[in-house]
């Protein structure tokens, strides 16, 4: 299994490639939180790993914790195949 900074780095890469695809239910959390495309870069650049686990179909999913550049806490949930799949965004507060 890949160590987690090889999959963020390759998860950052295929984010800047603009190789990544997120889902509806991620838009919209997005646009109900004001979590901007650049706010998952700035998560996928600095923040750190909060959870690893395997979904039901077999892929690991990883969460990272981070915050915005408004210094707001945030957690992206994603998965990294031959692109980069954003399946949803937090905000801490709300928690």
């Amino acid at each position: 299994m890949e160590q987690f900074e090889e999959i963020r780095k390759k998860a950052l890469g295929f984010f800047e490639q603009r190789k990544y695809t997120i889902s509806k239910h991620a838009n919209e959390r997005m646009a109900l939180r004001s979590i901007s495309h650049s706010d998952i870069k700035f998560v996928l650049l600095y923040g750190s790993l909060y959870k690893q686990e395997t979904d039901k179909y077999g892929d690991v999913r990883y969460t990272m914790r981070g915050w915005d550049q408004e210094s707001r806490n945030i957690r992206i949930a994603f998965i990294v195949k031959n692109l980069l799949i954003i399946i949803t965004v937090i905000r801490e507060e709300e928690i």
